[in-house]
């Protein structure tokens, strides 16, 4: 017959019984350190973690007739990102203006500012509304809907809300503008937005540049720019491409810690190597790169029979990629090209070697 078990025994039992529930909850119930770091912080080593930023933001950059926009729209049609076109076209900003422009469309976060009129505030046109106008000095927004009434309210707090939705539809910003536009028409005023870490995003830039005698013919084809009989043409090439030197220049003597934030790209590179060349854009941005997008690619830069009349308009994004990297040679009156190659050696020079070298890393791979 079994003993009853006395004081001491009943004990040892509870004490059995509470560390097996005390072991249990720790290893079943709470999360591990491992899992709230990979859930809230990212981490290269270690040694150093850092909060995840809130956005991923790309800003591409060049001189028009570059690739900018065959770039951006190649990045644009990705799932969830935000996509903004030359924010700062058609209006009359001073250079700290076009810096909060810039700043807003990049982190989503439109701050009250008088700045905000209609073009800007905030960007409406991404939702399912059709159109807005604002009464600023009413602080009145008023939305035009498809199929239902034009309903107004209090511009600033519809501001918030929209800002909001925008950034639970989107996690990624992508915005194209031309360097001319940009704050003193150089790259050195974006500084603040790739090195401010109070920003809360991961803002990139992406620089595309063209020879100056393929993008100049192109531009002077659109009525962009004059003719080389025109008396200024000279001073105007020599200061177009000077321009594109101290951009690059800027790039190249960035500190390591803000080079991972600017790529320079050719668009000798876009056109060789689109595949390629998409897959290291869209590495640097840290963007997904889908099947559909790279498909995009494939039709955009090999465009069949069916696709000759898309083809000839000057501002379709379809190209004979390859054949229009030197279609400038055909195309281009020789005394042009010589005032261009007078005026734009140091640029050419500079763009040889960065294709020389970058040549030669592939080839060594």
């Amino acid at each position: 017959m079994l003993k009853r078990l006395d004081t001491r025994h009943w004990r040892m039992v509870l004490i059995v019984l509470t560390l097996f529930v005390i072991l249990f909850f720790y290893t079943n119930v709470l999360p591990s350190t491992e899992t709230l770091v990979s859930k809230n912080m990212i981490a290269e080593d270690v040694s150093s973690y850092t909060t995840l930023p809130q956005r991923r933001s790309l800003l591409i950059v060049g001189k028009g007739r570059s690739g900018t926009s065959f770039v951006w729209k190649m990045l644009a049609i990705g799932e969830r990102v935000f996509e903004v076109y030359e924010p700062l076209r058609f209006h009359e900003l001073s250079d700290a203006q076009k810096m909060e422009v810039l700043q807003a469309f990049l982190t989503l976060k439109f701050t009250p500012s008088a700045l905000w009129e209609k073009d800007y505030y905030p960007p409406f046109w991404h939702l399912e509304e059709t159109s807005y106008h604002i009464e600023r000095l009413k602080n009145k927004a008023c939305i035009i809907f498809k199929t239902k009434p034009t309903r107004c309210f209090p511009a600033d707090a519809l501001a918030d809300y929209f800002i909001e939705k925008s950034k639970q539809k989107y996690d990624s910003t992508v915005v194209k503008e031309l360097t001319n536009r940009l704050p003193d028409g150089r790259l050195l005023s974006l500084l603040p937005l790739i090195s401010d870490l109070a920003l809360d995003a991961d803002i990139r830039i992406l620089h595309v540049v063209r020879d100056p005698r393929a993008s100049l013919n192109s531009r002077i084809k659109l009525r962009w720019f004059p003719e080389f009989n025109d008396p200024n043409f000279e001073e105007n090439v020599r200061y177009y491409c000077k321009a594109i030197i101290d951009n690059i220049e800027f790039g190249e003597t960035l500190d390591e810690t803000l080079k991972q934030r600017y790529k320079l790209i050719l668009y000798r590179e876009i056109a060789a190597r689109p595949l390629d060349t998409a897959r290291e854009i869209f590495n640097f941005a840290g963007l997904n790169l889908s099947e559909n997008t790279l498909e995009w690619i494939k039709n955009m830069t090999n465009p069949g029979e069916t696709d000759a009349k898309e083809f000839k308009r000057p501002y379709s994004l379809v190209r004979d990629a390859e054949a229009n990297i030197e279609k400038w040679r055909s195309e281009s009156p020789p005394e042009r090209t010589l005032i261009i190659e007078k005026n734009c050696q140091p640029l050419l020079n500079l763009l040889d070697k960065i294709s020389f070298d970058r040549e030669y890393l592939l080839d060594k791979e």
